[in-house]
């Protein structure tokens, strides 16, 4: 009877001291977390940075045009358990200057191993137009004794760009072979020509060719040329277009050119269009924007292609040759020819 008695008492006694020793260590974690002498670490996580809420750290929305609003989004971290007393948060772009302050965030303090997340909106009415670099910088004050004082400042790899309102002409040129390969004289290339509108404001169809390319020596025009909107004409070897670009729009156009007969092999053939465009969209277009070559890293490079001449030329036109039944037909025929001639020669011979 006392065995039993003992028995059933053994896993209340079990339950009570696994109790016990949870609650011993959690107050010993507490007692740890309390205990904390480190200083605080703050930090910028590295974008992409996900936290347990799902939110995701360092933004900017761009491009905008000019008076419009850039949002940029800036998390702090605190790597460390000892929690940061209250300290100023500051974007900048191009410069960590008053000039180029665009806000201020006032933190009251940050517990350890936390952030804090915070969207600054940026009126570009005043800013230059192009693209800029935002910076961010935690305590510029240094009111917060910290592990690692140098990691308080930080330059985001995203760049805002701001667009003015007028046109913004970019423009790039690609060739393709159309038999592939390398490109041997009597091959077909397509040039394709994509012109695009960054700014803010149409580009209209002003006095003048919106795009003139003329074809260089080496190749010449088939005749074949197209464009995804406005007018199109082939002028001998000029391609001219003219039409307008909305905002944000593009216009593709197509041009169809033969290598010469006589191109060499290693003949380089470099061609470059240009885009006449209305820089300050006064209806007149004063500005120049050569085509480029997008492989490159090189900005406004012309198009290039390199004629490369087969070393065995293919032959022109076929041989027939005779097939194998056909062979075996001639060889019989010569046999019996011969046989022939045998046997002639032979009674000559005998009746001589």
């Amino acid at each position: 009877m006392l065995h039993n008695m003992r028995t059933r008492k053994n896993p209340a006694i079990l339950a009570v001291g696994a109790s016990v020793f949870i609650i011993l260590l959690v107050l010993s974690v507490a007692a740890g977390m309390a205990d904390c002498t480190n200083d605080p670490n703050l930090y910028f996580p590295v974008p992409g940075t996900t936290f347990g809420d799902g939110e995701w750290v360092q933004a900017v929305t761009s491009p905008v045009c000019q008076g419009g609003t850039i949002i940029i989004k800036v998390t702090v971290g605190n790597s460390s358990c000892g929690a940061s007393s209250p300290f100023y948060l500051n974007v900048y772009y191009d410069q960590y200057d008053a000039a180029h302050l665009i806000d201020t965030l006032y933190v009251d303090g940050l517990d350890g191993c936390n952030y804090v997340m915070h969207q600054f909106m940026w009126d570009t009415t005043a800013v230059s137009l192009g693209t800029h670099t935002i910076l961010a910088w935690a305590d510029p004050d240094n009111d917060v004794p910290e592990l690692n004082e140098d990691d308080n400042q930080y330059e985001m790899p995203f760049a805002a760009t701001i667009n003015p309102y007028a046109p913004l002409i970019e423009a790039t040129k690609t060739y393709s072979d159309v038999n592939g390969g390398d490109v041997n004289p009597d091959d077909t290339i397509d040039y394709t020509i994509v012109i695009r509108n960054d700014g803010c404001a149409d580009q209209a169809n002003n006095p003048g060719d919106e795009f003139v390319d003329s074809l260089p020596a080496g190749v010449t025009a088939t005749g074949a040329v197209s464009a995804s909107t406005g007018s199109i004409v082939l002028d001998g070897q000029t391609v001219r277009w003219n039409g307008e670009i909305p905002a944000s729009g593009t216009v593709t156009i197509t041009i169809v050119a033969k290598i010469d007969s006589d191109a060499v092999d290693g003949q380089e053939i470099c061609n470059q269009g240009h885009v006449n465009w209305d820089s300050d969209g006064n209806a007149t277009n004063d500005a120049d924007e050569p085509t480029d070559d997008p492989s490159t890293p090189t900005d406004d490079d012309p198009t290039c292609l390199i004629v490369s001449v087969p070393t065995d030329p293919a032959v022109v036109g076929t041989i027939d040759a005779p097939t194998l039944s056909e062979w075996a037909q001639i060889l019989l025929a010569i046999l019996i020819g011969s046989s022939f001639a045998v046997m002639v020669v032979r009674r000559r011979r005998v009746e001589g």
